[in-house]
């Protein structure tokens, strides 16, 4: 057990027993159009589709004081005019018992206050905009108890970043009144400007004794949210906001319990875009039974969902990261562009980005194929005719967000991601679909992925290499443009990667020309990786200048030496030529960049000096991009270990970013996020804050730790001809199981491994028939048991 929790694996739960954790730690409750984030103190946001335009209501994250407030609250006053909070916050009354469950799209509190035993959970409905707050009392005191209920929120403008500047103009454009028919708040934010006409309430299954609309008579003139005036004085103001104001929703019941009963009631905050799509909700989780359905269908999706690949590994942390965690953090980041976090504030509207929407997907592609799909078929309508992408855009108005793009490498990720959706599903119809560029013709999306990789071949600069415009994968490195004329290593390292898995698709659809293309492309970038300009001797360089001036990732310079990425990507390509080169780069990596939380994107890390020529590299040194541990690009060194079949390193890299094994091992006070979601980056020397997590839940790092884990590590990968088994593991384990759904057949695997090696398939026996090669066959059944003996 944890300092500040633990994990209840077989519930598949998160379980908080201390109420300040050193960061809130939240949950994501969501369909695919509706999210609520919730920590463990009930604080948090609600929202439609996007947090920068659905808002619905407000939340300070750690960038304001207090912290994590105001959120969805219920306040209980006892006869003798005590309050108190089933949820601790924001009351802070001292509770006999405290533990908030985060489970799979639920959130549960479970307390007791002086024998009344409170448990409440919170979750969003499959297919409607709410969350539903399922309350239930038992009463363990000897005699009946009659309790005041107040439930509250606070709600937002819709469009966020209206709260920050726009407030003293945007409380006036609403509308907060009672609908006694509805039995609910009701909320309307008119504003002008273009966005959802969301109409939203706050309403309960029980009769509502009382209401308020306005936070002023709530709150009263010396009111906090700690303690309310009219929670203090017993009763609701029945308040009505009709030309605006500070609106709130706070609905007051009366909930009398005999001794030794137990009671239930619901509170709804939802949204449709009428109101009688309202009314109709409302009505519905009135019925207490139909709620308890609905939290049954929302664990049986999760449980469904991430059933896709379950593993038995003699690890426990992984174990239990690969089966629930990092999954279930897959689904919650794919629309993190959209979204927002305890950290990230949701108010800049993202849209879907090309580069980042297409690694998201990657996840998705067994755990959702739908929305994977239908993403990448988005993305590729917003390819230019020239094979350009547009690097982000606004799925539902179908423009793009900016002018023109600047990224280099948005044409390689859409093939990385074609490949595994069409070796999951095995349509490869789906490389002939025809979709518009935008303002353009119809081609198949064998041809857009061929025409992006052709326009990132055709902008090459001295060294032959891709020029890397404004900036690649790295954003930081756009403070090192000068004439436009700098060459990318990584990405052309990328575009050999992209080029051979594009070869594969074009043969299965029998266009000669693609693959010949990409043969040229690649033997010419292999040609121009290893020339003297780019091998550094020990490692590859990142970022070559037009100029004289020093690349970045050489040796000539004193800051930026060398950079991870491209030791990774030298050898995910295999590009390097020879595999003493492949081997001599990664551990060069691991010699220079190395620490005992992971390995360094770039070193030394940027100051400015003592070379005055260079500009802060942005973050401070030691911090994500300018030398951090940035765990997206650590993802691709674990990758690359198994490629050179190195089992053990692998492993090691692996684990260290872990977010339970680096909350556990670093301890969580130096951790600080949550210990089941995914960071983007430790911080580390020379920062003082060695060890610090920072931004939680999105990054790329969730889509390709799953990727490694599942397809890399534990060696179950889809390819173009079947399922491949192919394992690189930690050489101390006997062995390990794999249940794995694909192509509507569940295959269970079972890894022996007596000569206790890291990696190598010695025999593959399906139901007892023993197989040739390591594809598994294609097969109608709906279970077959396969077993793999490694040496």
């Amino acid at each position: 057990m944890g300092k500040y929790g633990y994990f209840n694996d077989k519930d598949k739960e998160y379980v908080i027993t201390d109420n300040y954790p050193p960061l809130p730690w939240i949950n994501f409750l969501n369909n695919d159009n509706f999210t609520a984030i919730i920590s463990q103190s009930a604080g948090g946001a609600a929202f439609y589709r996007e947090a920068s335009t659905g808002r619905i209501t407000k939340y300070n994250q750690t960038r304001a004081i207090p912290i994590d407030r105001p959120g969805y609250y219920l306040y209980f006053r006892e006869e003798d005019g005590s309050v108190w909070a089933p949820t601790y916050e924001p009351v802070r009354t001292s509770l006999d018992s405290y533990q908030c469950r985060h489970g799979l799209g639920y959130t549960q509190f479970e307390s007791e206050y002086k024998g009344i035993a409170a448990n409440v959970t919170y979750f969003v409905p499959r297919n409607d905009n709410v969350l539903l707050w399922k309350v239930q009392l038992t009463n363990h005191r000897e005699k009946d108890v009659t309790l005041k209920s107040f439930s509250f929120v606070e709600f937002s403008f819709l469009l966020a970043h209206r709260e920050p500047i726009y407030w003293q103009w945007c409380r006036f454009y609403t509308t907060t009144l009672f609908n006694q028919d509805m039995n609910a708040v009701t909320y309307d934010c008119h504003v002008y400007e273009d966005q959802p006409k969301l109409k939203v309430f706050l309403s309960s299954s029980e009769p509502v004794t009382g209401f308020d609309c306005d936070r002023n008579a709530f709150l009263g003139r010396a009111g906090t949210l700690d303690l309310p005036d009219a929670v203090k004085n017993g009763g609701l103001t029945n308040k009505e906001l009709p030309g605006g104001g500070f609106p709130i929703g706070a609905i007051q019941n009366d909930i009398t319990i005999k001794a030794g009963e137990t009671v239930s009631f619901t509170i709804s905050l939802g949204c449709g875009l009428d109101w009688e799509t309202d009314a109709e909700m409302i009505k519905k989780y009135q019925d207490i039974n139909t709620v308890h359905a609905e939290l049954e269908a929302v664990k049986e999706y999760w449980s469904n969902t991430i059933e896709v690949f379950q593993a038995e590994v003699p690890d426990k942390d992984i174990e239990r990261m690969i089966n629930i965690w990092n999954p279930y953090n897959c689904i919650v980041g794919f629309n993190r562009k959209m979204s927002m976090t305890g950290m990230t504030t949701g108010m800049e509207k993202g849209g879907v980005q090309s580069r980042d929407s297409s690694q998201d997907s990657m996840s998705l592609v067994s755990l959702r194929t739908d929305l994977a799909k239908e993403r990448m078929e988005l993305i590729f309508h917003f390819q230019m005719p020239s094979g350009e992408f547009y690097s982000s855009f606004d799925g539902d108005i179908r423009k793009p967000s900016d002018f023109y793009a600047v990224r280099s490498d948005n044409g390689v990720w859409p093939v990385f991601t074609t490949y595994a959706l069409v070796s999951e599903t095995g349509d490869y119809d789906f490389l002939k679909k025809q979709i518009p560029y935008y303002e353009g013709e119809n081609v198949s999306i064998l041809t857009h992925m061929a025409q992006g990789l052709k326009h990132i071949y055709g902008r090459r600069g001295r060294n032959n290499l891709p020029l890397i415009i404004d900036i690649d994968w790295n954003d930081n490195l756009y403070i090192f443009k000068e004439d436009g004329n700098e060459e990318s290593v990584m990405l052309a390292q990328q575009l050999v990667y992209a080029c051979r898995l594009l070869k594969e698709m074009a043969d299965i659809c029998g266009d000669t020309d693609i693959i010949q293309s990409c043969d040229e492309i690649i033997d010419a970038m292999i040609i121009a990786l290893n020339g003297e300009g780019v091998w550094d001797g020990d490692w590859y360089k990142r970022y070559i200048f037009a100029s004289d001036k020093p690349a970045l990732g050489s040796k000539d310079r004193r800051e930026g030496k060398i950079f991870l990425n491209t030791q990774s990507w030298a050898v995910i390509s295999e590009s390097t030529g020879t595999k003493e080169r492949a081997v001599h780069c990664m551990d060069k990596a691991a010699e220079m960049l190395g620490t005992k939380y992971g390995l360094k994107l770039s070193y030394p890390a940027f100051t400015g000096i003592p070379e005055p020529e260079d500009p802060l590299y942005n973050n401070g040194p030691g911090v994500r991009e300018n030398g951090g541990i940035f765990h997206h690009a650590h993802t691709w060194a674990v990758m690359a270990e198994t490629f050179l079949r190195r089992g053990d390193k692998a492993y090691q890299y692996y684990r260290q970013i872990l977010p339970n094994v680096a909350s556990e091992e670093r301890g969580a006070d130096l951790y600080i996020n949550e210990p089941y979601a995914f960071s983007s980056t430790t911080l580390i020397d020379p920062d003082p804050r060695a060890g610090e997590g920072d931004m939680a839940w999105f990054s790329g790092t969730v889509t390709w730790m799953y990727l490694v884990g599942t397809q890399y590590i534990l060696g179950v990968r889809p390819v173009l001809k079947g399922l491949l088994i192919d394992p690189c593991i930690c050489s101390e384990w006997d062995g390990y199981k794999v249940s794995r759904r694909y192509k509507g057949t569940m295959y269970h695997i079972t890894f022996k491994n007596p000569e206790h090696v890291s990696t190598g398939v010695k025999t593959i026996t399906v139901d007892g028939t023993l197989m040739e090669g390591t594809v598994l066959p294609h097969t109608d059944a709906k279970e077959v048991n396969v077993e793999v003996v490694m040496g």
